[in-house]
């Protein structure tokens, strides 16, 4: 099981460095990556000592208009799908009845889903109780719940 994640790969234009950032759905930081060449002693300074280091989504958002003359940065999204969810829930029953309930759900919804199920999973492993169907996750809404609080 992953986290769903939104990937953003950045090429100079001026240099053979190739970099990824991976984003939680809230916009977080989740992985930063060299994936080609050695970043140079400027371009090391101005990403962590001047502070231009991305650690939330929003921010290399920015850098896709204020920096396009040195930077080619491709979004990846992340796969919201029904089976992404009935994956990451992991509870491998009423399959028919949570897909239903799934494809009634907005955007918004489905992603408080992917979003809640790592909550409601610790908040069950601390209480000790038994996990609800995803059909019941999804009708009864928990993904709206404050697990973290429960």
């Amino acid at each position: 099981m992953s986290d769903q994640l939104i990937t953003y790969t950045v090429k100079s234009k001026n240099s053979a460095t190739v970099w990824r950032f991976k984003y939680h759905l809230n916009g977080t930081l989740n992985e930063f990556k060299v994936l080609e060449g050695i970043p140079s002693e400027v371009q090391f300074n101005w990403l962590f000592k001047k502070g231009n280091f991305p650690y939330y989504e929003q921010q290399i958002k920015e850098w896709e208009t204020k920096l396009k003359a040195n930077f080619e940065i491709v979004k990846g999204e992340p796969v919201l799908t029904f089976e992404a969810l009935w994956d990451k829930y992991n509870l491998k029953v009423k399959r028919i009845e949570s897909e239903k309930a799934f494809k009634k759900l907005k955007e918004a919804d489905i992603i408080k889903c992917f979003l809640a199920v790592p909550g409601y999973d610790k908040y069950l492993q601390r209480k000790g109780t038994g996990k609800a169907h995803l059909s019941t996750f999804i009708n009864q809404r928990y993904f709206e719940d404050d697990w973290s609080k429960a």
